[in-house]
Parts: C-alpha cells; sequence; structure tokens
C-alpha cells in the first residue's frame, strides 16, 4: 500500500516531519516508497511507480536519482573509471581559452586573445555566440546558478557578470586571482603571487586560506567544483608540468586524492560538464577527460519530471538498464521534489526513497502480517519501515499483510507503527533467497483516570490536595507526560501583544516612564511639563485622577514597581515608597545616581534597582542592602520580577542595543548571575525601552509583561502575553512510565493563595504513547465565595441594551430583579426573546422569569447597573436552539471571538447579531461583531434546530473580525430593532452611509473590501420617527474625507427596502464622484505589492504635488510635480523600491491637502 506525506499548499513542511508523522493526514502517497529488484547480469527491468495527489492543488515534481557511493552505504559494485582517459576534443578556434564555466547546458570559454570575449559551445561541439564582456584581463570563470563570476587578474577583483556580459558587481580582494570556482555558496579562487586557494563569501568575507603544498607544478591555473564527487569535490590544474589534481578540501589541510599528468605542458581552463572533465590548452583545444569517478547510469525514471493535477495520479515507470554492469549491490537513493507551481519561491518539498538493485547477488523477498499482541487482531495501515540501510515503506493491507521484494542478504532494523499501538524495533539478518515470512506484533498501552474530573471550592489563601488513580489497562508500557492549560485566551501564545494604552495621549503627557497595575488601576509616572504626576488609568482607558509625585527628579519616576500594596518609585538617588492614593510610607538614600529602574522581588522581598549603566541592587524595606548582582553589559531602561518563570530567569531586564532593537527582553538567574536573552518586541507603534512589570492582576488568568514603549506624544503601556497563570494548580510526578496492567497514583494541589474571588477553569492534558494520544483531566476551582450564590454585575447604558448573565438568578420573578432599577426611575421597559414584556409605567407584565440561556432587550432612561443573584452555570452548558430567532446568553468568563464561540453551531447558523447591530454570517465568511463578552445578550437566526456550546478553544479563539469605529460618519443610536447589510465593493478605504428620507440610519467602515452596517428601524417606543420604517427604500452613500458621494450598485440579496432583523447584501459597482470636491478618491490596490493606482479630483486647473511620507513624516517618494487640468485624474504610485509598510500620500494644490494611508506589502 502506498504511504502518504504532508503536503500543503501554502505551507511547506520538512520530509523528516512528513515521514515520521502517521499518513492519515497525508496528501501525497508513493507506491511502492522504496523497492528492491534482482536481476541476472546483461538484464533489464522495470517497476512501474504510482504518485497521487491527494490535494486539490496542483503539484509539479522532479526526479533525481543518484548511486551512493559511500563504502560504508554501499554493499558492492565498482566505483572508479581511470582517470584521464581522454574521451573528446573540440577545437573551437585558435586562441589562449583561459577559463570554462559550465551552466547545466553550455560550456563557455574565454579567450584571451579574442578581446576576452566568453563562448558559448553545446556538446555537439556547435558555437553557438560570441559575447563581449564589460571588463577585461581576466583569468578563471565559473557559473553560480544564475550568472558568472571572472577573476579580474589586473584589478585584484572577482566580477559577477550576466549572460550578455554586462558587469553586475564585484568583490574586491588583496592578491591577484587567476583559477575560480563556485560551491553554490561560496567562491574558491587561486592567488597567483601568493601560490595559494582562498573560500570567501559572497560578500568578500575571507572563510579559509589553503597553502597548495603537494601542488608541484610551476603555478596553479584553474578551479572547478563538483558537488557529485564526495571523495573530492574541489578540482585544480597547474601549469609546467600540465597537471590535474583532485582535492579533499573537507580535511584540515586539505588532501590530494588523486592526480594525473595530461599530455600538454599548458593547461589554463576547467570545469566539469556533470560527467567528465573538460580542460583547455595555449593550443585552442578543449578536451575532454574522465574523472576517475564511475558513472554507473542505470536507473532511471519515465517522466523524470511533470505536473500531477489536484486529485490526479501519475504513472511513472522505472527503468534499470543492466548491461554492462558487474555483479553487485547498487544502493540508489531517488529524490523527489515537490513544488507548488503558483509559489515558485517557496520551498520544495523532498521525498527521497530506496532503490536496490541486485545483480547476480542473493535477495529474499519478506512477507508477513503485523498484528496486536492484545488481542491477536491484525493491524491495517500499521507503517513498517527500513531506515538504516535503505529508505523502504510498506503500509499494510486491511488484512495487516506488508511485502518488501529483493533484499539483499545482510543485518536489517525494521521499525513497525501504528495508530493507538507502542511503535516496536525490531533486528532481523536475512541469510537465505526466496520468500522469508517476517510476522510483527505490536502491544497496546490504554491511559485511564479515575475520577476522570476535579472541583474544589476553597477560600482565598487555602490549599487542596487530593490523589488520583492513573491506570494502564493495556499490554504494554505507557509512558506520560503532563501539561497543565486554562481554557480559553488566557492559552495565548508568549508573547502576543494583548493589548495597548495609550497613556501619553490619555494623559497629554509627552514622558510618560513607568506603570504598575493594582487595585484594577494603571499608576504610571509621568514628567507633566515639570511637575512630575503619578496618573491613576482604569481599565476602559480613562484618567481617573493624579497626584504629585515624591523627590527631586525632574522628570520624574523612570521606573515603578510594587508589592500590592506600596508603589516604589524613582529618577534620582532617593527611592520613595507612597500607597496608591500618593501617601508617602517610606524613603530611603539608595547610592545610585540616578536610580532609574525597579522591580519588587516577591519571593526573597527584595527590592531591586539600579541606573542605566550600573550593577543591580537589593534592599530590603528598610533601605538596607543585601544583594548585587551583575548587569552583564546591558543597558538598563526596566526591571521588572516574574516569580513563575519556566527556566528560573526571574529578573527580567528591559533594554535596547543600537541597530539591533529598542524593545528588547532579557531575563538574568539571580543564583548564578547569568542571562538569556529573551525576544525582541516589535509592536505597529514602535518606541523605545522605558519601564516595565510584570504582573498577574491584569488578567487573573494569566501572567503578562507590561513596557512602556515611549514615542514622543504617544508613549504606551503595552501589554503582552507571558503564560496562562497555572500556579493555582499542580500535578505530581509530571511524566512517568507506567507498565501494562499497572497503576499509578498521582498528586493533584489546588492552591487559592494569592487568588482572587473568582472561578478558575483549567485542564492537564496528558499527552501519551498510548490509545488516543491525549487524555484531559478537567480542573475547576471556586474560590471564595464560600460555594454559595454568584453576583453578576450588567453595566447599562441609556437607551436599548441586550443582555445575558451566566448566573440563574435566585428568586427569578423580574419585577424584583429590576426593582433597583424601578426605584431609580432608570427603567422603560424590557422585553424578552419572545416578546413578552416588563412595563414598570403601567404595571404590566408578562415575563414568566429570568431564564439564564435567554437574552433580554433593556430600555434605560440614563445609565445603571443591574445585579443578579443566583446559581453561576460553566461554560460549555448546553443552550437549545430552534430554527428561527432567538435571543441567547453568553456563558464564557472571558471575550471569545465571535467566530470562534459558535464554530460549534456554524453549519446550521444563518446569523447572529450583538446589541449594536455588528453581526456575523457564515454564508458570506463576514464579521463585525468581534469579542461575545459575559454579560451582552445576543440574536442568533438558526436554520435548523441545534444545541450550542460555546467554543473556547485556543486555536480557535485565535480568529478575529474587530469592528471598526466610523471616524467620518456618525454612529446611530440603538433603536432596538435593526437589519444587517453586507457592502461588497473593491474601494479600499472610506465609510458607507445608509440614508432613508436623507436621515443617515447606519454607518460602517469598509475593511478589506466588505463593509457590515447595522439599518436602524423606527423605535416604537417614542413618538418620533427615528429610524427606518419597514418597506422605506435605501439610499448608499460614501464617505471619503472629502465629502459624501452617491454610488452605483447593484443588490444581490434582498430589495434594498428596510425590513427589521432582515439581510441584505449590496455590491458596490462604481462611485459617482463630482470633480467639483478637492481630494484623493481612491487607491485601489491598498494594500498593494509593487504599485497602485490613485485616483483624484481637481475642481479646477491648478499646480499639483504627490508625495509619499513614512509615519515619521520623512518624505520618501516624489511622484508627481506637475499641472493639470480640472477633473478627475488616475497617476501610478511605484514602490518597487520601497520597504515594506504603512506611509502616507499627501496630494498638495491650491485647492488644498489631501492624504491616504497606503500599505505596501512585499
Amino acid at each position: 500500500m502506498p504511504l502518504r506525506n504532508c503536503f500543503n499548499h501554502h505551507f511547506l513542511c520538512s520530509l523528516l516531519l512528513l515521514i515520521m508523522t502517521f499518513p492519515v493526514l497525508g496528501q501525497i502517497e508513493i507506491d511502492p516508497y522504496g523497492f528492491g529488484v534482482s536481476m541476472e547480469e546483461g538484464e533489464n527491468s522495470q517497476v512501474q511507480v504510482i504518485i497521487s495527489n491527494i490535494s486539490e492543488d496542483n503539484l509539479n515534481y522532479e526526479i533525481d536519482a543518484r548511486l551512493v557511493e559511500d563504502e560504508d552505504e554501499r554493499r558492492g559494485g565498482p566505483l572508479r573509471d581511470d582517470l584521464g582517459d581522454v574521451i573528446r576534443s573540440i577545437e573551437v578556434h585558435a586562441g589562449r581559452w583561459i577559463g570554462l564555466a559550465w551552466d547545466g547546458e553550455l560550456l563557455w570559454g574565454s579567450d584571451q586573445r579574442d578581446n576576452w570575449r566568453m563562448t558559448p559551445v553545446n556538446m555537439d561541439g556547435e558555437v553557438l555566440d560570441q559575447v563581449n564582456v564589460e571588463i577585461n584581463n581576466y583569468y578563471g570563470s565559473c557559473w553560480d546558478g544564475e550568472n558568472f563570476w571572472l577573476a579580474h587578474y589586473n584589478d585584484s577583483r572577482l566580477a559577477r557578470v550576466d549572460r550578455e556580459g554586462r558587469l553586475l558587481n564585484a568583490i574586491q580582494i588583496n592578491a591577484q586571482p587567476f583559477g575560480m570556482t563556485c560551491d553554490g555558496e561560496t567562491l574558491w579562487y587561486a592567488r597567483y603571487q601568493a601560490q595559494d586557494i582562498q573560500q570567501i563569501t559572497l560578500e568578500g568575507e575571507v572563510l579559509r586560506t589553503w597553502d597548495c603544498n603537494g601542488i608541484e607544478a610551476r603555478r596553479t591555473m584553474d578551479l572547478a567544483w563538483v558537488p557529485d564527487h564526495p571523495d573530492g569535490m574541489l578540482w585544480i590544474t597547474a601549469c609546467d608540468p600540465g597537471t590535474i589534481y583532485q582535492v579533499n578540501v573537507e580535511e584540515d589541510p586539505p588532501e590530494i586524492v588523486q592526480t594525473v599528468n595530461v599530455e600538454d605542458s599548458d593547461v589554463y581552463g576547467l570545469e566539469h560538464d556533470g560527467e567528465n572533465l573538460w580542460y583547455t590548452t595555449d593550443q585552442g583545444d578543449w578536451i575532454c577527460i574522465d574523472d576517475g569517478v564511475a558513472e554507473i547510469r542505470m536507473l532511471a525514471f519515465d517522466p523524470n519530471e511533470g505536473e500531477i493535477q489536484g486529485q490526479g495520479v501519475v504513472e511513472l515507470d522505472a527503468i534499470i538498464l543492466g548491461e554492462g554492469i558487474e555483479a553487485g549491490i547498487y544502493n540508489y537513493l531517488v529524490e523527489i521534489s515537490f513544488f507548488d507551481p503558483d509559489n515558485e519561491e517557496d520551498e520544495p518539498i523532498l521525498i527521497t526513497m530506496s532503490v536496490v538493485v541486485s545483480i547476480d547477488s542473493p535477495t529474499a523477498d519478506l512477507v508477513g502480517i503485523v498484528s496486536s499482541s492484545r488481542d491477536d487482531q491484525v493491524i491495517p495501515d500499521a507503517k513498517v519501515e527500513l531506515y538504516d540501510s535503505y529508505e523502504i515503506i510498506r503500509i499494510t493491507d486491511e488484512e495487516g499483510r506488508y511485502e518488501i521484494d529483493a533484499l539483499p542478504a545482510g543485518a536489517y532494523t525494521f521499525t513497525i507503527s501504528a495508530e493507538d499501538f507502542l511503535t516496536e524495533t525490531v533486528e532481523f539478518n536475512i541469510d537465505g533467497e526466496g520468500e522469508i515470512e517476517l510476522n510483527f506484533e505490536l502491544a497496546q498501552a490504554e491511559f485511564v483516570l479515575e475520577p476522570e474530573e476535579i472541583a474544589a471550592e476553597l477560600e482565598p489563601g487555602e490549599e487542596f490536595q487530593t490523589m488520583i488513580g492513573a491506570s494502564n489497562t493495556g499490554n504494554g508500557p505507557l509512558t506520560f507526560m503532563s501539561e497543565r492549560r486554562l481554557i480559553g485566551d488566557a492559552n495565548a501564545d508568549p508573547w502576543n501583544l494583548r493589548i495597548d494604552v495609550p497613556a501619553g495621549m490619555i494623559t497629554d503627557d509627552a514622558r510618560v516612564h513607568g506603570a504598575v497595575f493594582i487595585e484594577d488601576n494603571f499608576y504610571a509616572s509621568g514628567a507633566n511639563a515639570g511637575e512630575p504626576a503619578i496618573y491613576v488609568i482604569n481599565r476602559e482607558q480613562e484618567l481617573v485622577s493624579q497626584y504629585p509625585q515624591l523627590g527631586e527628579a525632574r522628570y520624574g519616576y523612570k521606573d515603578l514597581a510594587t508589592d500590592g500594596e506600596v508603589i516604589w518609585g524613582s529618577g534620582e538617588r532617593n527611592i520613595y515608597g507612597f500607597t496608591p492614593d500618593g501617601e508617602e510610607v517610606t524613603s530611603f538614600d539608595c547610592g545610585i545616581s540616578p536610580c532609574n529602574n525597579l522591580a519588587w522581588d516577591s519571593d526573597r522581598e527584595i527590592l531591586w534597582a539600579s541606573g542605566t549603566t550600573t550593577d543591580i541592587a537589593g534592599f530590603d524595606q528598610d533601605g538596607n542592602q543585601v544583594a548585587e548582582i551583575d548587569r552583564l553589559e546591558y543597558r538598563i531602561y526596566g526591571l521588572a520580577y516574574w516569580p513563575d518563570d519556566p527556566d528560573g530567569y526571574q529578573l527580567y531586564i528591559y533594554h535596547k542595543i543600537n541597530e539591533v532593537g529598542n524593545l528588547m527582553i532579557a531575563k538574568i538567574d539571580l543564583e548564578n548571575n547569568q542571562a538569556i536573552d529573551v525576544e525582541i518586541l516589535e509592536p505597529e507603534g514602535g518606541g523605545s525601552a522605558q519601564g516595565c512589570f510584570i504582573t498577574n492582576q491584569y488578567d487573573i488568568y494569566s501572567w503578562v509583561f507590561m513596557g512602556m514603549a515611549n514615542s514622543g506624544a504617544e508613549d504606551r503601556i503595552d501589554i503582552w502575553q507571558l503564560d496562562a497563570r497555572k500556579d493555582w494548580m499542580a500535578i505530581q510526578p509530571v511524566e512517568g512510565v507506567i507498565a501494562g496492567g499497572e497503576e499509578q497514583e498521582l498528586t493533584v494541589t489546588l492552591d487559592a493563595t494569592g487568588l482572587p474571588q473568582a472561578l478558575f477553569e483549567g485542564e492537564i492534558l496528558f499527552t501519551h504513547d498510548g490509545v488516543g494520544g491525549e487524555t484531559t483531566l478537567p480542573i475547576s476551582l471556586q474560590v471564595g465565595a464560600g460555594g454559595g450564590p454568584e453576583i453578576f454585575v450588567i453595566e447599562l447604558a441609556n437607551g436599548w441594551n441586550m443582555v445575558s448573565a451566566y448566573v440563574q438568578p435566585d428568586p427569578e420573578d423580574v419585577i424584583g430583579i429590576m426593582e433597583d432599577l424601578v426605584e431609580a426611575e432608570t427603567l422603560i421597559m424590557v422585553k424578552n426573546g419572545s416578546g413578552q414584556f416588563y412595563n414598570p409605567q403601567f404595571g404590566f407584565n408578562n415575563i414568566p422569569g429570568w431564564q439564564a440561556d435567554e437574552g433580554y432587550m433593556i430600555k434605560m432612561d440614563g445609565a445603571d447597573e443591574l445585579t443578579l443573584t443566583g446559581e453561576s452555570l460553566p461554560w460549555d452548558t448546553i443552550i437549545p436552539l430552534e430554527a428561527g430567532w432567538q435571543m441567547i446568553s453568553f456563558y464564557p468568563r472571558e471575550g471569545i471571538d465571535a467566530i470562534a464561540a459558535l464554530s460549534g453551531i456554524v453549519d446550521a447558523l444563518l446569523m447572529a447579531k450583538d446589541g449594536s447591530g455588528r453581526f456575523y454570517s457564515p454564508a458570506f465568511g463576514f464579521s463585525n461583531m468581534g469579542d461575545m463578552v459575559p454579560g451582552q445578550g445576543y440574536l442568533l437566526k438558526m436554520d435548523e434546530d441545534a444545541e450550542l456550546v460555546y467554543t473556547v478553544e485556543e486555536e480557535l479563539a485565535s480568529q478575529s473580525s474587530h469592528y471598526l469605529q466610523t471616524s467620518l460618519l456618525p454612529d446611530h443610536p440603538n433603536t432596538g430593532e435593526n437589519m444587517s447589510m453586507l457592502i461588497l465593493t473593491d474601494i479600499s478605504e472610506g465609510e458607507i452611509g445608509i440614508f432613508s428620507g436623507g436621515n443617515l440610519i447606519g454607518s460602517g467602515v469598509i475593511r478589506n473590501g466588505k463593509c457590515g452596517i447595522a439599518v436602524w428601524g423606527d423605535d416604537s417606543t417614542t413618538p418620533d420617527i427615528d429610524g427606518a420604517l419597514n418597506g422605506t427604500p435605501l439610499e448608499i452613500l460614501l464617505q471619503d474625507g472629502n465629502g459624501l458621494h452617491p454610488v452605483k450598485s447593484d443588490v444581490l440579496s434582498g430589495d434594498n427596502r428596510y425590513l427589521a432583523n432582515g439581510f441584505q447584501v449590496v455590491r458596490i459597482t462604481d462611485i459617482t464622484a463630482s470633480p467639483e470636491q478637492f481630494g484623493i478618491v481612491d487607491v485601489y490596490p491598498n494594500p498593494f505589492n509593487s504599485s497602485t493606482s490613485l485616483t483624484y479630483n481637481l475642481p479646477e486647473a491648478a499646480r499639483i504635488e504627490v508625495s509619499l511620507y513614512d509615519l515619521a513624516g520623512r518624505q520618501v517618494a516624489d511622484i508627481v510635480s506637475r499641472n493639470a487640468k480640472a477633473g478627475q485624474h488616475t497617476i501610478t504610485v511605484d514602490g518597487a523600491g520601497l520597504s515594506s509598510g504603512v506611509y502616507v500620500v499627501k496630494l498638495c494644490s491650491y485647492s488644498g491637502i489631501s492624504k491616504r494611508k497606503l500599505t505596501l506589502v512585499k
């Protein structure tokens, strides 16, 4: 049976990974995967090989086969012919041919007596052309795969020219070069006066110099590199007498492998055409000689290259020609390269297999069955592999049977593997002929946990320990490892940017230096125009308060640290400790002037402090220095402490290195004063390192790194993921081996020390070699509240709100639940998804009760809070859904992107909407909902009944559908009902407004050719018409920053009239732009690869200038500067000479200035 190998159209894997994985998910099948052939001397043979492309994408393939010539790898057969035997000669024309180069098809000679021209000659001896070269006085030449290199003797340089002789570039060297060659990555050249050979990089860096000891001739002339000669890849010609040397440069010093004297005393150019050597003489002859390496070409594939259609098959013939081949065993390594024809720059997949040809040598045919030693059942799709001697693989058929024909006598190691079975390695010696039966048995391991989950309730500071049993019910040893994981976003990859806080803009301070996070607020230090302040910023990125800093530092504290109660800061010699309210607790002279960096060590209760270039000192809370560590040459701009660092390097250093990175992370092991470089951070906004902090209080489920990015007036607090917070759960031992039929006890510890009152949910993932490969132990820890009812608070905005809660209120009476809002006179109405409602003004209610699985519409007269108390429901509680519309609750405890959260019902989901009218349409692959969050309710329209369990897995949660806020058009207020409209367009940017009767009733931002808009209907609870009425026609206008423009459009779904909870799809086909409006109308495409078209309007004839700027305001290109007529014009912006990034294009004229952002992607 064939072996399948992974092929991904966009991401190419390495061969090793492909072959070592089980082939179920593969996209390439090869049958047979390696084979043996037994032949008599002089016979020929043929084997059919079938390659199947399981993927939908077309693939190109190339096949190459080479004889494995290493004595340790081959089992017999001749290796060498006679070096120096003349095979043929070509007389091109009389001349002094001082260099030869082989480009894979043609041999190129350089003639010193013919104006240094290059002459290409085919293997029939025909001169095809004569090429003038832009340099002369050169000697040796070679081909690097794309261009020629010439040894420019007079100017002491190596020059690169193309096939037309044009000079491309040159490398200056320190001697006059004669011969030269290229090994594919580096250059080798002979230095005339120095009598040695140098190896250099393509940039001119000297890698190696070899004194040509043992070269007896008067001077070295030319070099050739032959990668197929493992005994010695470098060949050298020398004059007086004419000698050719084969040299093994892998040795140090290099060794001469073999030598041959030729009849001619003056031997100049040297090259190898893939089979034989060529050299040139002073008389104009090109002479071909045997290189002394046997060219055993007995294996060929027909065809050896081509294309395989998606889901297609290609049949190849492996042709083995035995005529003239001596008896022996010949091992060919066959290399099959697969290419993506649409992405030629991608690395190909390389698959290798063996073809073993035995001529007049004994062989055996192996047959056998792979079965289970647990129940004697045969195992289909098991893999039988040979790798130590040959690369041959077989997959067992439905009866567990495999066959490997024509294996030579000898010792073999077989590896047998199958899904859900333990891999077995078997050594076997073939010492006979004919058919040999060799059966294999595989054992099984099975991992069983008791209990299958753990749940506990602890008060803060308490600890709980329990034992679980891990059993292996199989008959083979089970090896396991364990990993702690959280549920949801807390498992984000390390150094993912979670969020950035624009502290400089929030505080209007261009020098915000340090920040910590405690008591649910950011505390940031800023220079505040010479009056240094501490700023208090809440999670909503609002400035709550500020107060003066302690001390005399002109620009204030450069870094902050905290133990959770006291905040420390310094920008001078003194360190100050103060409460979050700004009250001084302590101060002391640290002896560091200035002290710029601080970190609190919670394990040692030490405050670490340093200057930018001082060592790091440790102080106790009374200001006594108790420790010191070397800064290890780092220029320090921030310190932070992570007690749970997985490597034990707990003190983090925020630093920068010119021309390397401005936001760099290193960490130090405080026990041995050793450091590790961790990461170079590259946020989109850039900036330089200035103050840092590590905490698990910002996200109680994660450790995050808060780094200040100094960026002028736009200083930021960048929050980077470090790790999921898993310190509250532990297991011992974390790994082990359990014998078949045995049980091992594992200890699980849950620790609520330092945890806030909340529900912590995680799991211990056991990875093992038993059935299934993975086993999960779910763990939940409720901290605080003594297991009683949970309090859930919903923030309500003025107007309509769509809400839900993951608690079931007790009691569930809606009138009682809403009592506080009624007393505050802020509640207008409550509605459920069935249309039942509660109106306190009229004392009417027909909502049976608040149900946790439902969402509710609440209309408010002013902002307020709704507090619910009841039993908390697990995040994975099932929500039953019916065909049609319904309003539902959201159970997970963290925000999850709508596409990910609803992925479990996507096959039946027609539409999802949030309370702001943002929507997700699976059919059109569009969502602008962003994260579904706790407290919000959601409308779902289903095609059929289904059950919803929210999906929170990390790989799905990484999907993104962020909502973009309009900036040119206003948002329409929530009226309680809306219609969803999806706009498709080729317009690169701008905003779309939907109008009815001249009134704006919905708006959205174009992103990636799509724009989702909530079109708001009329609110029947108000006397005014504040939205569209059912059946009202709609008008679409584009706002591009230069005014509103009508558009031409096609309605793909719907009738362009308002329908409550309807869905319409419209494609914009054109823009009706008035030349009376000055400015840039469109840039398309954007983002662009090399060039893009910019369309602009001029209301009157004027001189215009169009320029391109980077985000720092530097002009990088002058695109157009000319007089232009009135009207609409289109020009091309060429980005070929620019690097990838975001740019601003600016149009200037007497009428004004118009700007657009462009994104160049290469």
